[in-house]
């Protein structure tokens, strides 16, 4: 049971930290950062959520998506953490340049270019991330996130995400990682609950992994 206690950890401090950061930084306002746990099935799912500018004039940001996943077994096979980091910069109609450095807890440290498309307003937003993995092995990686979150009162809102990540080989032509989230909920004020759903596949296989059950979102 430890690492599902380590993913309950990542959670809490992350959120520690994220408020942290959010408060140090009066000058730029910047949107809020999602952190999500899910409890299914079969494991725990975490997810974070990041992009701070780090000048005035916010041509440049930091962009950061922490996944995570540990069973209830404190099995090894079914624990999965990858950070991935990014400074981006703003090219400018939604368009972000970026440099990535992704740590991935069973194949090390991915160092990535890419470029993100990114739009949101309060009752939506869509995030499309293409890159190209340079280490340990070649690989296209895209990850794209769509929400609409409509208002239903003064005080809620309805709350849905579609989730995609998709990780081509190159050099072998070979799938190598894929995933397909999706979540369905009621917001109040920043917290979010409701249902969601983890699609994961592994390898040239596709060896699959699903999960089912309830998630908790607040928006820091």
């Amino acid at each position: 049971m430890h690492k599902l206690l380590l993913v309950f950890l990542l959670f809490l401090s992350i959120t520690v930290f994220a408020q942290e950061a959010k408060t140090s930084q009066p000058t730029l306002p910047s949107p809020p950062i999602p952190v999500e746990l899910m409890l299914g099935n079969k494991r725990a799912n975490f997810l974070m959520i990041m992009n701070r500018p780090i000048d005035s004039r916010k041509k440049f940001s930091f962009f950061n998506v922490t996944v995570g996943a540990a069973d209830y077994k404190n099995n090894f096979a079914e624990t999965d953490i990858v950070i991935n980091n990014a400074l981006l910069y703003n090219l400018g109609r939604h368009f972000n340049a970026s440099v990535g450095l992704q740590w991935n807890y069973k194949v090390g440290l991915v160092p990535s270019l890419g470029i993100q498309y990114s739009k949101a307003g309060p009752d939506y937003l869509v995030v499309i991330f293409p890159s190209y993995n340079l280490l340990p092995n070649a690989g296209l990686e895209t990850v794209a996130i769509a929400e609409i979150k409509p208002k239903l009162s003064e005080k809620t809102r309805l709350y849905t995400r579609v989730q995609g990540l998709y990780v081509q080989n190159i050099k072998s032509g070979v799938h190598a990682r894929s995933a397909f989230v999706m979540r369905a909920g009621l917001t109040f004020g920043k917290y979010t609950s409701g249902l969601g759903t983890n699609f994961d596949y592994y390898g040239p296989a596709k060896v699959e992994k699903n999960n089912i059950g309830v998630f908790f979102q607040i928006k820091l």
